[in-house]
C-alpha cells in the first residue's frame, strides 16, 4: 500500500534552500515553454524527447546544472492534464497560471534516497527532515514531492514522502460494524448521532480580509516615499501568508480526524452518492438567459465546498474497510422507524417528526439511519461462531419498535433478524 507523510525541510545552509528555489523556477519555465497546436503529440514520452532538445540548446545551457529527472517530470504533469482536456469536454485546455496563484515546487519521481531522517536532492545535497511522526520510517520510499510555502523572503519547504508500505504495518478499520453517514452543510452526523462539525473559520476569514487592506498601504507609501518596504509592511505580509497556511490546512486536518474516528467505529461507511460537481455550478447563465438569484447561489456554493464533501469522501475510501454509496434521493424526507415519505415529515431544517407514527428525532440522523439502511445489503457480518459470535445489527441501530423474542432479535429500523 502507498502511503504519504509530510515533514518540514532543514536545510544546513541559505544554498540549498536558493537551489530549490531554481529547480521550481525551471519547473514552471517548462511547463510554460510548452504550447502546443492543432493536432499535436501530448505524451510524456514525445514531451520528454523536446525537453532533450530544449536542455542540449546552447540558449539553455543553464538547465544543465539541474536535475534532470526532476525537471523533466513537470511534462507529466502537462501531458496528464492534456490528456484529460482531450478524453473529458468539461476539464477544458490546461490554464497556465500566474506564479502568485500556483504553488512553486518539483518532484523526485524515482530512485529516492531516504537515510532515516534525512533525504538526498539531487544538485542539492542531504537536508534534514523535521516534524515527522515516524510512523513509515523503514519502508521504501517510492516518490517525493516537494512544495515551497511562504513567500520568497521566508521560505517554507516541505517533503511529502510517499512510502510503499505493508499491509500489516497500516492502521486498519473496525473489524465489524457499518454507519451511515449524512453530509450537510457545515457539518456531517452519522447514524449513532454523533456530529462531525467543519471548523469554523469566520474570524480568521475576516482577519485575512483586512491583512491585504494593510499590505497595500504599506506597500503604497513605500512607492511614494521611494524607499524600501517598511519592517511593519513586512511584518504584515509574514503575518497575511501565515494566516492563508493556517486556512489551508484546517479543513483538511479536520476531515482526517472525521475520517480516522469513523474508520475505527465501523467497517463500513454509507454515504449518498452526490455529484458536488452538479450541485456547485454556477446560476450565472448567458447574456440571452442569465440566472436568478446569483449571489445567493454563489454563497451556497462556497459553503458546501467549504463542507469538505469529497475530500471527507477522498479519505474514507482508503481508511474504511468499504465505502458504500447509495442513491440519496428521499433520504430527508422518509421516516426511519416506519419508512413513510412525506415532505410533511420534516418540519424544519433541524427537527424530523413522522405524520405516521409520530417519530421524532433530529433530521440529520434520521437522514442517516436511512442511508445506513439503503446499504444494508453490502455491511460485513460480525466475527465467531454459535453463540461466541457477536451479533451486529444491520443497520446499526439499537432496539427499535419492533419487538424480539428469546429465539430471534428484530432490527425495528430495517426488519431483518439474527
Amino acid at each position: 500500500m502507498s502511503r504519504a507523510e509530510r515533514y518540514r525541510i532543514r536545510f544546513d545552509s541559505p544554498m540549498q534552500a536558493a537551489l530549490c528555489a531554481r529547480i521550481a523556477g525551471a519547473c514552471r519555465y517548462v511547463w510554460k515553454a510548452y504550447r502546443i497546436g492543432p493536432r499535436p503529440s501530448v505524451s510524456f514520452f514525445t514531451l520528454g524527447q523536446r525537453f532533450t532538445k530544449l536542455r542540449n540548446d546552447p540558449a539553455h545551457a543553464w538547465l544543465k546544472a539541474l536535475p534532470c529527472a526532476a525537471v523533466r517530470y513537470t511534462l507529466k504533469y502537462l501531458a496528464d492534464a492534456y490528456t484529460r482536456s482531450f478524453t473529458s469536454a468539461d476539464a477544458g485546455l490546461p490554464r497556465f497560471q500566474s506564479r502568485h496563484r500556483t504553488t512553486p515546487g518539483f518532484t523526485l519521481p524515482d530512485n529516492v534516497r531516504l537515510d532515516g531522517t534525512r533525504l538526498y536532492i539531487p544538485k542539492v545535497g542531504w537536508v534534514r527532515l523535521a516534524g515527522h511522526q515516524g510512523r513509515y520510517l523503514g519502508c521504501p520510499a517510492k516518490q517525493v514531492r516537494l512544495p515551497r510555502e511562504g513567500d520568497e523572503r521566508h521560505p517554507r519547504w516541505y517533503a511529502h514522502v510517499f512510502h510503499e508500505v505493508p499491509a500489516d504495518r497500516v492502521r486498519p478499520p473496525a473489524a465489524t460494524g457499518a454507519l451511515g453517514l449524512d453530509r450537510n452543510v457545515g457539518q456531517a452526523t452519522d447514524s449513532d448521532g454523533r456530529v462531525y462539525a467543519v471548523p469554523d473559520t469566520a474570524n480568521l476569514e475576516a482577519n485575512i480580509k483586512r491583512k491585504p487592506r494593510k499590505a497595500d498601504k504599506a506597500r503604497e507609501r513605500s512607492r511614494r516615499n521611494g524607499q524600501p518596504l517598511s519592517h511593519r509592511g513586512r511584518r504584515i505580509c509574514g503575518q497575511l501568508s501565515k494566516l492563508r497556511r493556517r486556512q489551508k490546512r484546517q479543513r483538511p486536518s479536520a476531515a482526517h480526524r472525521h475520517s480516522r474516528r469513523m474508520a475505527d467505529t465501523a467497517h463500513t461507511v454509507v454515504i449518498e452518492d452526490l455529484d458536488t460537481k452538479a450541485m456547485t455550478k454556477s446560476a450565472k447563465g448567458t447574456v440571452e438567459a442569465p440566472g436568478k438569484n446569483v449571489k445567493q447561489k454563489a454563497g451556497l456554493n462556497r459553503v458546501i465546498l467549504k463542507s469538505n464533501w469529497g475530500l471527507l469522501e477522498r479519505q474514507l475510501a482508503y481508511k474504511a474497510g468499504a465505502l458504500v454509496q447509495v442513491n440519496p434521493a428521499y433520504t430527508s424526507q422518509t421516516c426511519a422507524v416506519c419508512q413513510q415519505v412525506d415532505r410533511a415529515n420534516r418540519k424544519t431544517q433541524a427537527l424530523f417528526e413522522c405524520t405516521a407514527c409520530g417519530h421524532t428525532a433530529h433530521a440529520d440522523h434520521n437522514a442517516a439511519r436511512n442511508i445506513l439502511v439503503r446499504g444494508c445489503p453490502w455491511t460485513r457480518p460480525a466475527r465467531g461462531v454459535g453463540a461466541s459470535a457477536r451479533f451486529t445489527y444491520p443497520c446499526q441501530a439499537r432496539w427499535g419498535p419492533t419487538a424480539a423474542t428469546t429465539s430471534r432479535i428484530v432490527c425495528g429500523i430495517c426488519g431483518r433478524g439474527g
